[in-house]
C-alpha cells in the first residue's frame, strides 16, 4: 500500500515531543531548491525499532459498564482472553483502528471487578445489584453506597460471598433475582455505581458497619407493640447495648418525619396494647348472613349488606418514647443498656436516606468513652 501526498503550498509539522519516521526501505529527501536542518546537535546511529502509533488493545471477554452505571455491551469471542461472565467498568466506548488498520469498537480504560481477589461473575453482580437497589428507599447514592458497603462488610465478617449473604434472611427483600443489564433508570445506574465504589476499594463511609435499620427502629423503640404483636424493635433483644451519637441520631430523626404507618394485621389486643400508637380502621360493606350461613335477602331478593370497621393501618409517632427519655441521654448521646447477655453492642456510624447503619462493638465508641 502506498501513500502519495502532493500540495501546492507548504507543509508545516509541529510536535511537542519527538517526531520519528520509520521505513523498511530507505528514506529520501528531494528538493528543487535546498534542504535545511536546524538543530543544536546531530547524532547518527543504528536504525531504531519500529514503535506502533496505535494504542495497545486488550482483547478480553466480559460485560462492560460505564462508570456512571450504564451498560455498554458484552463481548464473547473465542480468541479473546477471559470469560464473558467477567465484569468490567469503563469510561465509554469508541471506534478506532487496530494494527491492521481495521476499525473496531473498543471499551475505554477498562477495570476488571474483583471480590476479595476473585473475579466477580456477572450473575452475582446483577443479583447483588437487585437486592441493594430494593433495600434502598430512594435514588439516594449515599444510602446505596452505605447499604452496599455494610452488606459487603458483613459478608467478610461471616466468611461468606456477598451474593450468598444477600440470598439469606440478612436481607428482607422478597423474590430476589438478578437485575437486568438493560435497566437504565437512575436508581439502577446509581446502584451499580455503589457496587463499583465498594469493589474499587473506595473509602468505607460506614466506618465498618455490618447492619442497618430503617424507620421501624425509631417508630417502635423498645416500648411500642409492633405489627407482629411483639413489643419493640428486634435490635433491643439481640445486642448488649445500643448507642447513637447525637449528630447521627438528629440526622436519622430528621429524615423520617413525625409519624409512619404500617399495615395492621389485626393481631393486637387493644385492651392491653403497649405504647401510644393508633389503630386506624376503615369502613367496608359485607353481606349479612343468617344463622345458617346463607345471605339474608332483602325484599328485592338480593343479598343485604352492613357497614363494619376493619383494621387498616397502625400509626406510630416518631420517635418512640424511649428516645425521648432523658435517662438514655445522660452522656449527650443516646445509650441504652438492654440487659441482654450478648458479646456485642451496636453503635450508629452514619445516617443515609431513612436508614441508620450499625457497627458491632464490645465497648462504647462515643466521645464520653472513646475506643
Amino acid at each position: 500500500m502506498s501513500e502519495y501526498i502532493r500540495v501546492k503550498g507548504n507543509i508545516v509539522e509541529k510536535t511537542g515531543g519527538v517526531s520519528r519516521v520509520y521505513a523498511k526501505g530507505g528514506i529520501e529527501h528531494n528538493s528543487n531548491g535546498f534542504i535545511d536542518y536546524f538543530a543544536e546537535n546531530y547524532t547518527y546511529g543504528e536504525p531504531e525499532k519500529y514503535v506502533s502509533v496505535f494504542p495497545k488493545i486488550l482483547y478480553v471477554n466480559g460485560h462492560f459498564y460505564n462508570e456512571d452505571g450504564t451498560f455498554e455491551g458484552k463481548v464473547n469471542e473465542v480468541e479473546n482472553e477471559g470469560s464473558a461472565e467477567d465484569v468490567y467498568t469503563c469510561t465509554g466506548k469508541s471506534k478506532m483502528k487496530n494494527e491492521k488498520g481495521e476499525e473496531i469498537v473498543t471499551y475505554n480504560n477498562i477495570q476488571l471487578l474483583k471480590e476479595n481477589e476473585k473475579n466477580i461473575t456477572h450473575s452475582d453482580f446483577c443479583y447483588i445489584a437487585y437486592v441493594v437497589k430494593m433495600e434502598a428507599g430512594e435514588d439516594d447514592f449515599k444510602e446505596l453506597k452505605c447499604i452496599a458497603y455494610t452488606s459487603f462488610n458483613r459478608s467478610i465478617n461471616v466468611k461468606s460471598t456477598w451474593k450468598k449473604l444477600l440470598s439469606t434472611s440478612y436481607s428482607s427483600v422478597g423474590n430476589k433475582k438478578e437485575m437486568k443489564s438493560s435497566l437504565d433508570d437512575n436508581k439502577s445506574k446509581l446502584t451499580r455505581k455503589a457496587i463499583f465504589y465498594v469493589l474499587g476499594g473506595e473509602d468505607d463511609l460506614t466506618n465498618g458497619a455490618e447492619l442497618w435499620d430503617g424507620t421501624d427502629f425509631l417508630a417502635w423503640g423498645n416500648s411500642e407493640m409492633n405489627p407482629y404483636n411483639k413489643v419493640g424493635q428486634n435490635k433491643f433483644d439481640e445486642y448488649k447495648f445500643i448507642e447513637i451519637p447525637k449528630d447521627i441520631y438528629d440526622s436519622f430523626l430528621a429524615a423520617n418525619g413525625n409519624s409512619t404507618k404500617y399495615g395492621d394485621k389485626g393481631n393486637h389486643n387493644e385492651k392491653n396494647d403497649p405504647g401510644t400508637h393508633e389503630h386506624v380502621k376503615k369502613k367496608v360493606k359485607q353481606i349479612i348472613k343468617g344463622k345458617d350461613g346463607k345471605p339474608v335477602l332483602g325484599k328485592d331478593g338480593k343479598p343485604t349488606f352492613e357497614e363494619i370497621e376493619i383494621p387498616s393501618k397502625i400509626k406510630y409517632k416518631i420517635p418512640a418514647s424511649d428516645f425521648e427519655n432523658k435517662d438514655y441521654w445522660i452522656s449527650g448521646n443516646f445509650y441504652y443498656d438492654t440487659g441482654v447477655k450478648a458479646t456485642n453492642g451496636i453503635s450508629g456510624t452514619i445516617n443515609a436516606g431513612k436508614s441508620i447503619f450499625w457497627k458491632l462493638t464490645k465497648i462504647r465508641l462515643t466521645s464520653d468513652n472513646p475506643k
